[in-house]
């Protein structure tokens, strides 16, 4: 007897094939999309804050969101320090 659950994960098997992820290319070119903004993103909140702190904070959001992060470190003046 199997043990039933709220929520069947495997229901959802296969759900993402045809997808972006099936093409190793384009896999790479995501991942390194990523990379690099995740590596823009936390060098902008190292010199903005001054901090490794927010550095890494930028780092991870950089990471997860590789079109959004850069795009608000560009309207933020990317690099430049908070005006105090």
């Amino acid at each position: 007897m199997t043990p039933r659950y709220a929520l069947d994960i495997h229901a959802l098997n296969g759900t993402l094939s045809g997808g972006l992820t099936e093409n190793p290319a384009m896999r790479n070119a995501i991942g390194a999309l990523s990379l690099l903004s995740a590596a823009a993103s936390g060098y902008h909140g190292y010199k903005r804050n001054q901090s490794i702190g927010w550095g890494f904070v930028w780092f991870a959001l950089g990471g997860m969101f590789p079109v959004f992060t850069p795009v608000i470190a560009v309207a933020q003046g990317y690099g430049k320090p908070i005006q105090k």
